[in-house]
């Protein structure tokens, strides 16, 4: 038997699937689906996540990926695709919703990978909705397939067999990139499971049968140095969904014993640049990648694996050999007595203050710089840490103190998530 069909794909359930198995499984679970244009894949386990999708794209269906798990979001975008159904694990709580159970066929044989047609349209994912309503981008396998194969090499990982462990959901293109088709085009393997806690993270980690790439985002790598037993599995660490401070990769890299890697992208593009947080500042495009500027000073990348040049939203600061920086999103940056600054910025600096758990800085109706902070400081206390790094107009006139900040599970924070928290502030 070809030694591909029996190398490790997946560890599912505490089992090892090999990529033969998963052939077979797909083969299995297609021929099982509802004949229906669209599948709205809402698997909460990695493995029957990567099954759905892929038996979808065998049927010609294409697989409908929501930027989060609300049912009020997934319901909205149902409206515009007529048709569809939802695929999970278990029933959803509405009534009247077509939706198909998924369970794993478990294949004992092994199978050739199915026959796909790599160049249409085989998923669309959802923008999150940070910056406003959801925005559909339809992306091919072909996509996928190149840029896996750019990320995983421009990070060194291309010919290495390590675990990917992620704590961001599949539907999400960060979680999806990483967790799915990086295993599915290398030698990598997914790990099924999405684990929460900083304990739970761990001991996957330690008792997991390969060493363990850990794909997370700065939300999440706040709690885990908050560990004080040891990570002896740990491969590698990836970051993304928001920028990571140079404080918080220090001490990530000193108490998981490795130094995070961010990679930078899109639901638009996917990655297609990464930096080692501590070592440098500037982004490095990956091979095949390439940046612009435009004649209106827009910044647009060019890809091996994108049809066209696509625009950015982000400002960046283009090197001449190729590396640049991000200056922002010009919805980010705000002016406050003719002076300019980054929120990115400012939240990241509100982060970094020993003693705030999480926090946001924001522009009030009356144009004052107010903030949202979870922690055991006063008032004076988190402007004394903010002080030293900014101009003294962006220090926030006003903070407020709640018990938790409602992120998605990327770390994000949803428009309409921000609104309600905003709105019920005194």
């Amino acid at each position: 038997m070809d030694s591909r069909h029996t190398a490790p794909f997946a560890l599912h359930n505490g089992h090892v699937v090999s990529r033969g198995n998963l052939w077979a499984d797909v083969t299995a679970l297609a021929a099982q689906l509802p004949d229906q244009p669209y599948q709205f894949n809402l698997c909460e386990n990695r493995y029957l996540f990567c099954l759905c999708l892929l038996a979808a794209t065998v049927r010609g269906q294409i697989c409908l990926l929501p930027p989060a798990g609300q049912m009020a979001v997934i319901l909205e975008i149902l409206r515009d695709y007529p048709g569809a159904y939802i695929a999970r694990e278990h029933a959803p709580q509405e009534t009247g919703l077509d939706w198909f159970e998924v369970i794993a066929p478990n294949s004992a044989t092994a199978a050739s990978p199915s026959h796909l047609d790599w160049q249409r349209t085989a998923v669309i994912a959802f923008t999150s909705g940070s910056t406003g309503t959801p925005k559909p981008c339809p992306h091919s396998l072909h996509t996928f397939k190149t840029s896996a194969e750019m990320a995983v090499s421009s990070l060194g990982l291309a010919e290495q067999q390590l675990l990917i462990l992620s704590t961001t959901p599949p539907q999400h293109m960060y979680g999806l990139e990483t967790s799915v088709f990086w295993p599915l085009f290398s030698q990598l393997v997914l790990h099924d499971g999405r684990p929460f806690f900083a304990e739970d993270i761990r001991q996957t980690i330690n008792t997991a049968p390969w060493p363990t790439v850990l794909a997370s985002t700065p939300t999440h790598l706040r709690s885990l140095i908050k560990t004080n037993a040891a990570w002896d599995n740990l491969a590698g660490i990836i970051s993304a969904t928001d920028t990571l401070s140079e404080k918080l990769a220090g001490e990530t890299a000193a108490i998981l014993g490795q130094s995070p890697l961010e990679i930078y992208g899109s639901t638009e593009t996917l990655s297609f640049a990464s930096r080692e947080t501590l070592i440098e500042n500037q982004w490095r495009p990956y091979a095949g990648c390439s940046l612009r500027q435009d004649k209106n000073g827009q910044t647009c990348l060019q890809a091996a694996h994108l049809a066209g040049v696509v625009p950015l939203q982000d400002t960046l600061q283009i090197q001449a050999d190729g590396r640049f920086s991000v200056l922002g999103r010009d919805q980010d940056m705000v002016k406050i007595g003719g002076k300019r600054a980054s929120l990115t910025e400012l939240n990241r600096r509100l982060q970094d203050i020993d003693g705030v758990e999480d926090g946001f800085c924001f522009i009030q109706e009356n144009g004052r710089l107010a903030a949202v902070v979870v922690s055991r400081l006063d008032n004076q206390a988190i402007r004394l840490g903010l002080q030293p790094y900014l101009d003294e107009v962006f220090l926030p006139r006003k903070i407020h103190f709640v018990t938790e900040i409602p992120r998605n599970g990327t770390g994000k924070l949803a428009k309409i998530a921000l609104e309600k928290l905003l709105e019920g502030l005194s």
